[in-house]
């Protein structure tokens, strides 16, 4: 992979109108790319999961935490979980879990509109969890699954949970050859709040040039989005330059599993003995991790000196 593709893996922050509405640049392209080949689920599939992480991005890089934002979405369509989390130093990572014969089957009926709703099936629901471990309140919002598209789906929970007006774009493609890399991106406008942003003169002026700024971030292509070639800050100064845009800090995005070893052998633990001995097979017990597929392999004979040892 090409040294312009890696650097593409990047959050960019941005503000509008002296700061009276703030955004981000999300562009992934290396974290997608190894995130789903190691699922290698089928293309439908890993369209929704590259767009749930950018999306994902985008949304955690607007909040003060320190700790895991997760995006989850689940259904009883054909794609049953799609879960996807990022932590506040930028490591990502996804999986989903579906049914290969339902969603062969619903890919090929002949169908109008998007295919999230027929994925997913009717009353999926989207759920953020922001976790900043032990010591602190777990938060969490659920919003039922609104709309055509995972945008569709953010803008109602934006609408009905935070009541911040709120522009989002979503895209993803997948490789044209089957070989190449994945692409997805997010461009995520919101209006500040006048406690938090910068008012401009007056209300109807605000609105107005809210309505310009939404209606310039309409403009944007597709390819231009996934253009790799195109720099987050170009792209924002072709679209906003009128706006007085100017950008943050760029916060760079990597795929990364937090399982381990050692992670691995604690669960084990947390279960009695000849439970965990009934799962071996000739003499080995794996466990893999969902997100990476990282395969953690123990032996059956060694069981017992690892529960002694979390015990211990």
């Amino acid at each position: 992979m090409s040294e312009a593709l890696k650097s593409a893996d990047v959050c960019l922050p941005f503000i509008l109108a002296g700061g009276a509405f703030r955004g981000r640049l999300v562009r992934l392209t290396a974290a997608a790319t190894e995130i789903i080949k190691a699922h290698q689920d089928p293309e439908p599939v890993s369209l929704l999961l590259a767009e749930a992480m950018a999306a994902a991005v985008a949304l955690a890089s607007g909040l003060k935490y320190k700790g895991v934002f997760t995006l989850q979405v689940q259904g009883k369509g054909p794609v049953h979980t799609l879960v996807t989390d990022v932590t506040s130093d930028g490591a990502l990572r996804g999986c989903t879990k579906f049914d290969p014969g339902e969603v062969a089957a619903e890919m090929a009926r002949a169908r109008t509109g998007a295919a999230l709703p027929h994925l997913l099936g009717p009353g999926a629901h989207l759920s953020f969890t922001v976790d900043q471990g032990q010591d602190t309140e777990r938060y969490q919002g659920i919003v039922e699954l609104s709309g055509e598209t995972l945008a569709d789906a953010i803008h109602h929970y934006f609408r009905q949970s935070e009541q911040l007006e709120s522009a989002l774009k979503i895209v993803a493609s997948a490789p044209q050859d089957g070989a190449g890399d994945w692409v997805a991106a997010a461009l995520l406008l919101q209006r500040m709040p006048e406690a938090g942003g910068v008012p401009i003169a007056s209300r109807e002026e605000s609105d107005d040039v809210w309505r310009t700024a939404v209606i310039l971030m309409s403009s944007v292509k597709d390819a231009e989005l996934l253009d790799v070639t195109l720099t987050p800050e170009r792209l924002l100064h072709r679209l906003f330059a009128t706006l007085d845009v100017r950008a943050a800090k760029a916060r760079p995005v990597a795929a990364k599993c937090r399982c381990s070893r050692a992670r691995s052998e604690r669960i084990l633990a947390s279960f009695p003995v000849e439970e965990v001995k009934s799962y071996a097979d000739n003499g080995e017990i794996h466990m893999t991790c969902e997100f990476c597929r990282a395969d953690y392999v123990f032996l059956e004979s060694d069981i017992e000196a690892i529960a002694e040892k979390h015990r211990a």
